[in-house]
This record gives C-alpha cells, sequence and structure tokens, in this order.
C-alpha cells in the first residue's frame, strides 16, 4: 500500500517520505486507542476493518482517479492516504495490545502474553518478508489471496465465530477470480485522469524489489514506461535518446568495451553493439528488464549478440569490484528525483566511472533537460562533471528535449566531429565546446554526496506545486538561490 501510495502522488523523495509517515502515524494513533473502545465497539469496527482489506488496492485507487476526475484539492490526497493508513493499520496495532489485555487476568500475565504474541509477530515480519520477496515482479494477484489467507486466520483467532471466518473466505475466493483485471482496470483508471489520458490500457503492472513498473499504452498506440508513477520514457523518445546517449559516442570512438549503466528496456543495446567489440550493461531492476523485454525491446533484437553481457547488480557496486577498464560508460539513468538516483550523478560517482576509464574514455550522460546559465539540475550534474574530468562537452537537442554530456580525460572527438557525425540526424544541434562550459556553471553547485539538496528541494517544489499551488520558494527562501534552481 506504501508503494502504491508513492506511486498515486509520484514518487520522489519527499513523497516516499510522507507516505512511510503516514503509516507509521496511523500504527502510532492505533496503540494510542486500542484500549479506548468498548468490546462491543472492538469487535464490531475489527471486523468491518478486515472487511475493508478485501478491497485493498482498488478502493483506494479509484477514490484518488475521481479526486483528480473533480479537480479537488490536493488536502483530499492527503486525507486519503492518512485514513487508508489508518484503517490499514489498526487491525495490527489495535488488535494485539487489545487481545493481550482482553485475555490477561493480571498484569504479570500480561507480561508473559505479551512476550509470546511479539515472538510470534517477529516469526510473522520474517514469514511476510519471504512472501513479499517471492512477490517481487509479480501482479497483486500473486499476494493478495495469500494475504487474504492470513487475514481470515486473524478473523478466526480475535473473534472466534466460524460464521464471519467462513463469510470472509467464501468473500475472498469470489474476489480472488478478478484481481488482475480488476488491478488493471484502476490502475488505467489513474493514469486516465491523474495522469490526464485520453484513454489509458494498463500493459503491464508489477512491483520490483526497488518500485512500481507501469506500462501503460494510450488510444495512438503509444507505449509509456512509469516507475513509482514518474514517467521514465515513452517509445517515440526512446529514438532520439538512444541515438544521443549511446550510438553517436559509440560510432565516434569505436570502443573496445562499453559499459551501460540503467537502460533496462535495454534498447540502448542493438545502437552501440555494431561499433563496440564488447558491450557490458549492468541493471539494477530485474522488474524494468522484464517491462523492456516485454513491451520495448524484444528478445529478437538481441538474439545473437555475442559480445554483449547483461549483469542484474547495482552500478556502484559493479564498478567498485570489476577489473574492466572501459572506452564507453554510457549512463542511461533516471533524473534525480530520490536519494539513490542522484548518487549516480554525483562527482564521487563519476570519480568512481573515471577509475575504469581508459586514458580517453568517455563518460555519456542524459542531463534531464536542457543546459542553461542557473542552478538547476543539468547545470549540476555538468558541474559535478567537470570537477572531475578535465574535458566535457555538451549537445543541446531540440529533438530530444534535452542535453547530453560527454566527459574525459581528454576527448577523443571535437566539435568538428560531433557536428558531423549528428548533421543529417538533426541539423541545429547546438554543441558547447569543452572551452565554454565553465561560462554555464558560474551558478551552479555540483552535485556531491554531502549536497544532495537537490531531491530534497526539487521534490518538495513539485509536489507543492502539483497539489497545492504554492509558489516554488521553500528552498529558494532559505538559502537564497534564484528562482531558475528548480526545474520544471
Amino acid at each position: 500500500m506504501i508503494r502504491d501510495f508513492v506511486t498515486i502522488l509520484y514518487g520522489e523523495e519527499v513523497v516516499i517520505i510522507l507516505v512511510t509517515a503516514a503509516f507509521f502515524l496511523g500504527l502510532s494513533m492505533g496503540y494510542f486507542l486500542s484500549l479506548k473502545f468498548s468490546d462491543k465497539f472492538f469487535h464490531n469496527s475489527f471486523l468491518a476493518i478486515v472487511f475493508l482489506h478485501l478491497t485493498f488496492p482498488f478502493s483506494y485507487r479509484m477514490l484518488a482517479a475521481e479526486i483528480a476526475r473533480s479537480h479537488l484539492h490536493g488536502y483530499a490526497y492527503v486525507v486519503l492516504m492518512f485514513v487508508y493508513a489508518l484503517i490499514f493499520s489498526s487491525i495490527f496495532a489495535v488488535f494485539l495490545p487489545r487481545l493481550v489485555h482482553e485475555k490477561s487476568a493480571d498484569k504479570e500475565s500480561a507480561i508473559q502474553r505479551m512476550k509470546v504474541l511479539y515472538s510470534m509477530e517477529l516469526i510473522g515480519f520474517a514469514a511476510g518478508f519471504a512472501i513479499v520477496g517471492m512477490s517481487w515482479n509479480k501482479g497483486v494477484d500473486f499476494i493478495l489471496p495469500i494475504y487474504w489467507a492470513l487475514l481470515a486466520v486473524i478473523i478466526h483467532l480475535a473473534l472466534q465465530k466460524k460464521t464471519w471466518t467462513v463469510a470472509f473466505v467464501l468473500l475472498a475466493i469470489v474476489s480472488s477470480n478478478s484481481i488482475e483485471r480488476i488491478d488493471r482496470q484502476t490502475t488505467s483508471l489513474l493514469y486516465k485522469y491523474k495522469h490526464h489520458f485520453d484513454e489509458a490500457e494498463t500493459l503491464l503492472t508489477i512491483n520490483s524489489a526497488y518500485q512500481k513498473v507501469e506500462v501503460i499504452k494510450d488510444e495512438d498506440g503509444e507505449l509509456y514506461l512509469y516507475l513509482d508513477g514518474l514517467l521514465n520514457l515513452n517509445a517515440s523518445d526512446l529514438e532520439d535518446l538512444n541515438y544521443y546517449i549511446a550510438e553517436t559516442p559509440a560510432r565516434l570512438i569505436k570502443p573496445e568495451k562499453t559499459l551501460i549503466v540503467g537502460n533496462g528496456t535495454l534498447s540502448s543495446v542493438p545502437k552501440v553493439y555494431p561499433y563496440s567489440k564488447f558491450v557490458q550493461s549492468v541493471e539494477l531492476d530485474a522488474g524494468v528488464l522484464l517491462a523492456g523485454q516485454k513491451f520495448f525491446t524484444p528478445t529478437e533484437e538481441l538474439k545473437g549478440l555475442d559480445r554483449w553481457n547483461l549483469i542484474i547488480d547495482d552500478g556502484k557496486h559493479f564498478l567498485k569490484t570489476t577489473d574492466h577498464m572501459f572506452d564507453l560508460i554510457i549512463m542511461d539513468i533516471p533524473s534525480p528525483l530520490t536519494i539513490q538516483e542522484a548518487i549516480l550523478h554525483t562527482k564521487e560517482f563519476y570519480q568512481l566511472a573515471k577509475s575504469r576509464l581508459t586514458a580517453k574514455g568517455v563518460i555519456a550522460v542524459q542531463l534531464s533537460g536542457p543546459l542553461q546559465h542557473n542552478n538547476r539540475t543539468p547545470a549540476r550534474v555538468v558541474a559535478a562533471l567537470s570537477e572531475v574530468f578535465d574535458e566535457v562537452m555538451v549537445i543541446n537537442s531540440d529533438k530530444a528535449d534535452r542535453s547530453f554530456g560527454f566527459a574525459s580525460r581528454e576527448l577523443p572527438f571535437n566539435v568538428a566531429d560531433m557536428r558531423k557525425a549528428t548533421h543529417e540526424y538533426e541539423e541545429g544541434l547546438e554543441i558547447i565546446n569543452p572551452d565554454d562550459i565553465l561560462s554555464y556553471l558560474s551558478e551552479a553547485v555540483p552535485l556531491a554526496l554531502d549536497n544532495l539538496d537537490l531531491v530534497l528541494c526539487r521534490g518538495l517544489d513539485r509536489f507543492t506545486d502539483r497539489y497545492f499551488d504554492v509558489d516554488r520558494d521553500p528552498c529558494r527562501k532559505v538559502r537564497g538561490w534564484t528562482e531558475e534552481y528548480f526545474d520544471d
């Protein structure tokens, strides 16, 4: 449910913190209220709430879609989240302490029962953790029947009335037959009203170990990949992105070894492969790989690529442990909207990448927007590159609607080479010479491990602007930054 609400509100770091806080508050409120109800109210409310769990995650998705359709204020989303957090947590936060209180005649007995039940809770946590692990890269139709079966056991233990247990089990069995269909329908409803699709068809919706992965098709047949509710890419953009971040530097360098970090769709592999003697792909998220191979880069396009290797690993870990040196490192990763993503844009990470580059090796980075004379994301990423590498070239592409940076100890190509390589693809491409890069960075603060304020400031700005029509000012007023700091 936490992952779902992060997706509904769009998964920037600020949203992740807010949603997690809502669920901890739900637990705390449950414990506070657990002994304040009469026995009859406790049993009736417990029964009503446990049956409400059969509507998760569909009911709150439909309500969120209705909030979006009705253009209600952002507070409606916050109220929805906190109410459902309390409903979800109350079974466990209220039930356990109340059960201990009801069954214990004295204080000593209560303490003993608490020890036993707390041990059972820890065992349950371990078992639940294992079940969740088994559910990665699967739809909710895998985990919900297991969850409902365990809820049926809790109903029986709590109320000891077979009638209610049987009623719950029968309703769960009937509902199980429609989980996948309703899951996709309610997801499509969210994308139609909250993401403003005219029509949205859900082709894939799974939870990976790291994020919610969804593939949506619009009324024109265009495919979109969303990660935690944030647009990662669409099929049309892939061609431009892959051309500039992968194919162009590969054609210019003709690398012996190429490393691609990210690019879960694997769409850049066929672009680089003809120009490189060996291609190594490193992708952390198996769920994104599943979506990519199923909808964006069919396995047929990857067959026969015997000089290509794929590893599921963290990019930082791979660079720290590999013995290989690369002529080209392609950083095809999302914008720095969360801490983990932002780390891959820091000067410390680029220093690590530099250690695995050959003397004239190049790192290629997509900059999440156009490079300008300000302190926004593209400038801060380029500032980090400039602190580590001697030469940085940037191209501003109107066609791709973003800039791309190429950095090296000594770039093996110049502006004329880049112009010649890209002229037929985009005549008006702006190429910023390495000698002119510093003029763009007068206001830019390099991203670094001890300076990731961009993540929270950008996320807070986007969240308040999206839901509360608040002027973009929280971090600007505190730090004195210009308004141009913030991304659109």
